[in-house]
């Protein structure tokens, strides 16, 4: 027997003790709750653009480009939304139509049958009946699982690798966002909550920074489809701005290498 079950044993437990503690210090509901942005993108994704919660307010074409204008609101600080992914009752057997159900796949890079996957969730959400909750512990979970990894940035970066399958993730620990969310959504997808690989463009205005990112999107029976982030200590960050361009299976199905080449943006503004 591998030392490695051991580990991931440890893991848990330290993860499940931490979680006594309530999630909610890492939720920061600040008063941003609506962020406009306008950009220029080659061959913008409608579907995936104008959907809760953005929503395009103006679309224009200039020559090969289409300028796009958005309203992006916080899902959090929307009440009757928030209610209803709280109220979810957990269901592994519960059904969903095709096009939802595809979210529930494995795939080479999210194995969701993988045995460590299992083990995890298996012992992380035993006897959970809320599917908020699952979701909550598991977006712990990976952020306090996983560390930041300069070096498997730098090679995606490079183009030297993709990204990696949740196997090597857990064993290994590190990872981009990326990594971070193929691990989310592999536990996900195991418990039977349909996840979504979701890819855009991320602005820090603090920091002057702008760069491609990557996070899980979670179906909730009643409430839709709900954005999640397990790279950060929260479950979404008010001071980050984030449009979401593409979603998919996976990192291969949404071809994120292609998007920093994809979109410029040109405004950013807060209201």
């Amino acid at each position: 027997m591998s030392k490695y079950p051991f580990m991931l044993i440890i893991c848990l437990f330290i993860a499940q003790s931490a979680f006594a503690q309530s999630y909610s210090k890492y939720f920061r509901l600040e008063n941003q709750d609506t962020v406009n942005f306008t950009f220029t993108v080659r061959k913008p994704d409608i579907k995936a653009i104008d959907c809760y919660p953005q929503q395009i307010t103006q679309i224009s074409k200039n020559g090969d480009n289409y300028e796009i204008s958005l309203t992006t609101i916080n899902p959090y600080l929307d009440g009757s939304k928030l209610a209803k992914m709280k109220e979810a009752k957990y269901d592994k057997s519960r059904e969903y139509n095709r096009e939802i159900a595809r979210f529930l796949q494995s795939t080479p890079l999210i194995d969701a049958q993988n045995e460590h996957v299992r083990q995890i969730a298996d012992t992380l959400f035993k006897s959970e009946t809320q599917t908020f909750v699952i979701i909550e512990k598991a977006l712990k979970f990976v952020y306090t699982y996983l560390s930041p990894s300069d070096s498997i940035a730098k090679q995606i970066d490079a183009g030297i690798c993709r990204t990696v399958d949740v196997n090597t993730v857990i064993q290994t620990r590190k990872g981009t966002c990326s990594e971070y969310t193929n691990l989310f959504t592999a536990l996900m997808r195991y418990m039977n909550i349909p996840t979504r690989f979701a890819v855009g463009y991320c602005y820090v205005p603090e920091w002057k920074a702008e760069s491609t990112h990557a996070w899980p999107e979670c179906y909730i029976e009643g409430a839709g489809w709900c954005s999640v982030d397990p790279t950060f200590p929260s479950y979404i960050s008010p001071h980050f701005g984030m449009v979401r361009m593409r979603y998919g299976i996976d990192y291969e199905d949404c071809d994120i290498r292609t998007l920093n080449y994809d979109i410029e943006p040109i405004e950013f503004t807060k209201k």
